[in-house]
Parts: C-alpha cells; sequence; structure tokens
C-alpha cells in the first residue's frame, strides 16, 4: 500500500519544479519530487527501482543541473525566444504524443513467444529486464525518444550560432592597406 503522503508530497514537488520560477529552487523541487518517487517505489518493495532512482536521478542527474546552473550567467542569459518557430512545433510534438498515448493499445505483442518461466528462476534483474522489453516495449522506446528529443533540445537552446560561422567584411578587406601588412620571411614580395 503506497502512503498518501508521499505521493501528494510528490506531485506538489513536481508540480513545483515546472512553476517555480528561480532555478535552484526548481532543481531542490526536482530532488524532493525524486526521493517521494523512491519512497513509493520503497513501499512497493521494488528495492532496486528505488535505490537505482536515488543514485542515478538524485546522485547525478540533479547535481549535474545544479553544477551547470552554477556555471551558467542567468542575468545575461538571451531570452528573446522566437515563438513562430517553438509554438508549431510545441502544438505537434503534444498532439504527437496524445495520439500516441491514445493509440497505446493497437501496439500488441500477440505475435512474441511468451514462454511461462517460474518466479524462482529469474532474479530481479531479470524480470525487470523482460517485464522493460517484452512487456512494455513500447513504453520503453517511447521514453527513449523523449529523451533524446531533449537531448536536441538542449544542444539547440546551448548552441552560440556565431561560433559556427565566420563572417567577412568586404570592405574592410578592401580598404586595407597592404605597406601597414605585418612582414613575413617566408613570403617572397614582388
Amino acid at each position: 500500500m503506497i502512503s498518501p503522503i508521499f505521493a501528494v508530497l510528490t506531485i506538489i514537488a513536481g508540480i513545483m519544479v515546472i512553476t517555480s520560477i528561480h532555478p535552484v529552487h526548481s532543481i531542490i523541487w526536482l530532488v524532493l519530487s525524486f526521493l517521494g518517487s523512491a519512497s513509493i517505489f520503497l513501499q512497493l518493495q521494488a528495492n532496486f527501482i528505488a535505490l537505482a532512482t536515488l543514485i542515478i536521478y538524485v546522485g547525478a542527474i540533479a547535481i549535474l543541473f545544479v553544477f551547470v546552473l552554477m556555471m551558467l550567467n542567468l542575468s545575461t542569459a538571451e531570452t528573446d525566444l522566437n515563438t513562430s518557430i517553438v509554438l508549431p512545433i510545441s502544438i505537434i510534438s503534444v498532439m504527437t504524443i496524445i495520439s500516441l498515448i491514445t493509440n497505446v493499445n493497437s501496439f500488441t505483442t500477440s505475435n512474441c513467444i511468451s514462454i511461462p518461466i517460474p518466479l524462482e528462476e529469474l532474479s530481479s534483474l531479470q524480470s525487470i529486464g523482460r517485464g522493460l522489453y517484452l512487456d512494455y516495449g513500447f513504453y520503453f522506446l517511447f521514453a527513449s525518444i523523449i529523451l533524446l528529443v531533449g537531448m536536441i533540445g538542449s544542444i539547440l537552446l546551448t548552441l552560440d550560432p556565431s561560433s559556427l560561422t565566420k563572417r567577412q567584411n568586404p570592405f574592410l578587406q578592401i580598404s586595407r592597406d597592404s605597406h601597414n601588412l605585418p612582414k613575413n620571411s617566408n613570403i617572397i614580395n614582388n
């Protein structure tokens, strides 16, 4: 049985992650939501998943977010966002996710061969692997696509377009005085 205290705590912390204005406060709420979800896994007797949640999410990802926020200069960050590009992509993404969720029953594994194995012969990792890749394979692929889109989005958000392009100023090139150029001994002047 799941304690409603941890469930409500996790939901409130998840809402506060989204609604917090200050990024550091948002990360603190994120860590609290991870702790709440790990405690729910512990109550469900899923010890491995609870410890993996603590180690991976709280121990690695949340600390990485803290270091990234400490390195970023948030006061000079560019906040000019072109909504003419972002809004249609967001709407298409949300509609795609909703259509995938509503049509999830059409994806079946009925043509897969399933051999019943007694529970005593499976370790907890084997049962997690079988459940993850056989029973919930679609959800696993869907989560990996969401993570891929998030990774590409974070790369695009941090990409500096001025570092990729080299610009020429023809006026400066034409108006340069050849007498003021540095002399190089390897070049023979004619």
